[in-house]
This record gives structure tokens, C-alpha cells and sequence, in this order.
């Protein structure tokens, strides 16, 4: 703006209103890092749309006032630009906070894929593919930081649009493992989740004996299907897939006796409220987990 003003002064324009407008773009500037929220920046943002337009308005009218010479202001401008210290260090900021910011994101996203993928092999699935695909996008990084670090606007934009689709492709592959779970994960996931809820049976049961209630029943399938879930876990350790099918099916069966042993205790028993919430909560887990152990 102001190698513009001083170009239209030196062909005898007027450079008052521009100089007004100039002022008017100084004073909003000190708004942009009062702003407190995203609204409030976009409002800035659209003043200063505003404030350009009509500074490029008036430059216009008085271009032709004066008979300007518009390659003559073009070079002046460029001229200006490449001269200001000032310019140069906005410019060598906006491309460093650029770099850090696109690269830091891309590490972020890696990273937590990379500890998706591992989670999935801890609990025994085939992740060949996905891997296939996450290092695929990893040895893109090199790519997209040489586009940032030359300020090459095409080059990054493509890199973007290559991470794009092979990120796609990574989604779809991660969609497939949760569809295509190995029977020997889905097992020992249902041993897990059984060994869990005779955890929390084990402790209603602690629960209900301090108060002075009869619990051998109960206590009698906590540790029967305690036994069974170690049975299974063996079978499956010796790959013996199909006998920890079978266990589970039995220990099924123990954990409807254990629900319905709750249920009585409930329907009998004048408990506290808190005591009575945590032996229905039970009860409700026992009953999903017998529903998984036949799926």
C-alpha cells in the first residue's frame, strides 16, 4: 500500500483517501491478535477483503486521473516488496510455521495409526495388509517436506493428494480387519471378557458375605466357570480351537446359573441401594456375556 501511495504521488494523484484507507487497514491489524474466537477473526478477515477492495477501487480512479503508468506502479510494488526486511521475515515465518505445522500433523496421524495397528496384532490379527499400506503413507513424509522447504505450492498440494487416497486405502484396509476377525482373537477376546465379569462376581460376592448373606451358589459357579475360562485358555494356547469353542459353551451355561442365582438374591433380599445396584449391574453383565459366548 504504500509503495502504491508513493507511486501516485510522484504522477501528481491525489493520495489522500489512500492514505485514509491504509490507516483504516493499520488499525484493523491490531484487532487480528485481539481476536477471540473464530468468528471474531472471520469478521476481521472480512474487513480486510473489504479495505483492500477499496484500496485497489481507489487506485483505480486515480491511475486514471493521473495517467499512470500500471507497469511503472507494478514495478515500484515489486520493487518495495523485495526491498522490505520486513516482508521477507512474514514471509520466511508463514513458511516455517507452515513446514512445522503440515509435518507435525502428518507425524501425529502415522503415529496413531502405527499404535492402531499394534493393538490389533496384540490381540492376534492379521495386519499384513494395513501395515502395507501406513508405510506406504510414512515414506511420503520425505516428499511432502521437500515440497514445503522450497515453497513449492504444486508440490505440496500433490503430496497432499497422494496422502489423501493412500490414506483411503489404509481407512478401508482397517475396516477389513474389524470384519475379518481371526477365530483365535475372537476367542481369547471371549475368554478375557469372561475372566472380567467373574472379577466383578467375585467381588458382589465379597460384597453380599460382609452383610451377612449366603453366597456358596454363587460363590460355587464363580469358581466353576473361573476353572473353565483356564481350561479354555489352555486349549487355545495348544491349539486345540475347537475343544475352547466347546468350554465356552459350558461356561456359557454356568454364567446363566450365576445370573439367575443374582437375580434371586435380588428378588429375595432387602439390600442397600448401592448394593442392590452393583449385584443388577453384574447380573446385566453376566447376561451379555453368556449372549457373546454363543455368538
Amino acid at each position: 500500500m504504500q509503495a502504491t501511495i508513493a507511486y501516485i504521488a510522484s504522477v501528481n494523484g491525489s493520495a489522500t483517501t489512500l492514505s485514509s484507507i491504509h490507516e483504516n487497514f493499520r488499525q484493523s491489524q491490531t484487532g487480528v491478535g485481539q481476536a477471540g474466537s473464530h468468528a471474531a477473526l472471520d469478521a476481521i478477515l472480512q474487513e480486510f477483503r473489504g479495505i483492500a477492495q477499496a484500496f485497489r477501487d481507489e487506485t483505480a480512479v486515480q491511475m486514471k486521473a493521473a495517467e499512470g503508468i500500471l507497469h511503472d506502479l507494478r514495478t515500484s510494488v515489486q520493487s518495495a516488496l523485495a526491498a522490505s526486511a520486513s516482508v521477507e521475515s512474514l514471509g520466511y515465518q508463514y513458511w516455517h510455521t507452515r513446514e512445522t505445522t503440515d509435518l507435525a500433523d502428518f507425524d501425529v496421524m502415522t503415529d496413531r495409526a502405527g499404535a492402531m495397528l499394534t493393538e490389533f496384532r496384540r490381540n492376534g490379527y492379521e495386519i499384513t495388509t494395513a501395515q502395507e499400506k501406513l508405510t506406504e503413507i510414512i515414506t511420503m513424509r520425505n516428499e511432502l517436506a521437500t515440497a514445503l522447504r522450497t515453497r513449492d505450492n504444486p508440490g505440496i498440494e500433490q503430496a497432499h493428494k497422494k496422502i489423501h487416497t493412500a490414506s483411503i486405502g489404509f481407512a478401508q484396509s482397517v475396516r477389513d480387519l474389524r470384519v475379518n476377525i481371526p477365530p483365535d482373537a475372537q476367542i481369547r477376546q471371549k475368554i478375557e471378557q469372561g475372566s472380567a465379569v467373574m472379577t466383578r462376581a467375585g467381588m458382589v460376592n465379597t460384597d453380599l458375605t460382609s452383610r451377612g448373606l449366603l453366597t456358596g451358589a454363587a460363590e460355587t459357579y464363580v469358581a466353576n466357570g473361573t476353572a473353565q475360562l483356564a481350561i479354555a485358555a489352555n486349549q487355545l494356547d495348544n491349539g486345540n480351537t475347537e475343544g475352547a469353542k466347546a468350554t465356552l459353551l459350558q461356561f456359557r451355561t454356568t454364567v446363566q446359573y450365576l445370573r439367575d442365582s443374582y437375580r434371586m438374591v435380588l428378588v429375595k433380599e432387602d439390600l442397600p441401594q448401592t448394593t442392590a445396584q452393583g449385584v443388577l449391574s453384574v447380573a446385566q453383565a453376566l447376561d451379555m456375556t453368556a449372549a457373546r459366548m454363543a455368538a
